[in-house]
């Protein structure tokens, strides 16, 4: 480690335990168990499992009584097999037990708030503790240095503000960065203009790690390209909380020169799985537990996740409405841990017909994606009817009348697919509002099931 580096590292470190965690500790703890046999995670995550439903049961008031109404005690589960005698936790049931789902052993005063964004339901605000954030730190770390990061490195994020960020003078943003090690850009923020900036302050700062939108990233990718422009500094990108999908991915990797890993979790399941240098998903078996949920009838296969590091509100066998395959074997890198395959929708990105059918948001995605289009920037399609979609296009410098005719014709293949059960609007607009904190969704259906049963009664 280079002098400057150890100094940057050390400042980091001071820095979060002024806010009381405690990382380098973490990290070591974390980096140990990388490459462990599969035996090895077995017998940890099982111990890990014994001692997190014990503490479920003696402190969380909503989980022990499920487990009596259940006949269960803590006895009863002693292996990951043992997992389906508990019953399912929705996010609708979460959202009601409330602060019944707290630990009665962590003062309130240690807890801190968090909220999902509700890009596809309700917001739900969920309560943790500092060990909990010590583990998503670290376990950020022990991500990044799958492309070949060290500590002290400088990374940079592509994310979305919240409304303090904006009330942060210029000097208090400089001593953030430079406390934190991460350069902080506005995902609210990325347009022609910003990018220019962006380029040239992270050419200025070096990071190795590039942590991004998907959607945001392969916007600033595409400018890169189209400008000629490069950051030969960056080791890695990585796309978390929207759907990285294969197209954005290779755009990625030929405007940063690097590879490009796909993380995936959510508050209340912290760093599920993070992909490898051989680009497959690992499941994380020291921050989560996944099971497979019973098979849709449209073949999907809801996720039950069970949250090992949230101590203070723990989601057990908690099924967040993301769907994913669980897959046999092991991977080349040479982790043992096991693997996971996205199926990218979750069970609320359906869109619904007035005959009964119904159609995953990626069919529709993908129809768009697959051709290219450089001409768009960005697009959405917004089912607001059973019989009527809307389609947003952000048009770029790219756009011409080719493009032009290529939409409509997409247009007409779409509405032939879906048996002309609605009509496919297009409308050309300057922007698309983001969700509130800043990611993009390419498909949102406001259509449910009821809505259906109404019209076709």
């Amino acid at each position: 480690m280079s002098f400057r580096r150890f100094l940057r590292h050390q400042l980091t470190l001071l820095g979060w335990r002024a806010r009381g965690l405690r990382l380098a500790d973490r990290y070591r703890e974390l980096m140990e168990r990388e490459y462990w046999s599969s035996d090895r995670w077995r017998e940890y995550q099982e111990d890990l499992l014994q001692r997190f439903i014990r503490h479920c049961y003696d402190n969380v008031p909503f989980h022990r009584e499920r487990f009596k109404k259940a006949g269960l005690t803590p006895a009863d589960i002693k292996t990951v097999e043992d997992l389906p005698k508990i019953p399912l936790l929705t996010k609708p049931q979460a959202r009601e037990a409330g602060k019944q789902l707290i630990a009665t052993n962590y003062p309130k005063t240690s807890l801190k708030a968090g909220h999902t964004t509700g890009s596809t339901s309700t917001p739900l605000t969920f309560y943790t503790n500092k060990e909990r954030s010590e583990y998503i730190l670290a376990g950020l770390w022990r991500i990044y240095s799958r492309c070949g990061w060290q500590p002290g490195e400088l990374i940079a994020t592509i994310w979305g503000f919240r409304a303090h960020d904006y009330k942060r003078s210029r000097l208090n943003h400089w001593l953030r960065d430079t406390v934190s090690g991460i350069t902080h850009l506005n995902a609210f923020q990325a347009n022609d203009q910003e990018f220019s900036y962006w380029c040239k302050l992270l050419q200025r700062r070096k990071p190795t790690v590039l942590v991004c939108y998907a959607s945001s990233g392969s916007r600033f990718a595409r400018w890169l390209l189209d400008h000629e422009e490069s950051l030969p500094s960056i080791k890695g990108v990585y796309c978390t909380s929207e759907t990285l999908l294969e197209q954005q991915a290779e755009m990625m990797k030929q405007a940063f020169g690097c590879p490009v890993f796909d993380l995936y979790g959510c508050g209340e399941a912290v760093h599920v799985s993070a992909s490898c240098e051989q680009n497959r998903l690992h499941i994380n078996p020291d921050m989560a537990i996944v099971e497979a949920g019973e098979e849709t009838s449209d073949n999907r296969t809801p996720l039950v996740l069970t949250g090992l590091r949230n101590w203070a509100m723990p989601f057990l066998r908690y099924q967040n409405g993301d769907c994913a395959s669980l897959l046999d074997g092991e991977c080349e890198c040479g982790r043992h841990s096991p693997l996971m395959k996205l199926q990218i929708t979750r069970l609320s990105d359906v869109f619904r017909f007035a005959n009964g059918k119904e159609y995953p948001s990626l069919y529709f995605i993908l129809r768009l994606y697959k051709d290219g289009f450089s001409g768009v920037e960005l697009f959405q399609f917004r089912q607001l009817r059973p019989d009527f979609i809307r389609l947003e296009i952000v048009r770029n410098d790219h756009f011409d009348d080719s493009t032009a005719q290529r939409l409509r014709e997409v247009k007409a293949e779409i509405e032939n697919h879906i048996e002309q059960q609605a009509t496919v609007e297009l409308e050309y607009v300057d922007q698309i509002e983001q969700t509130s904190t800043g990611k993009h969704l390419y498909a949102i259906s406001d259509v449910k099931p009821e809505r259906i049963e109404t019209a076709t009664s």
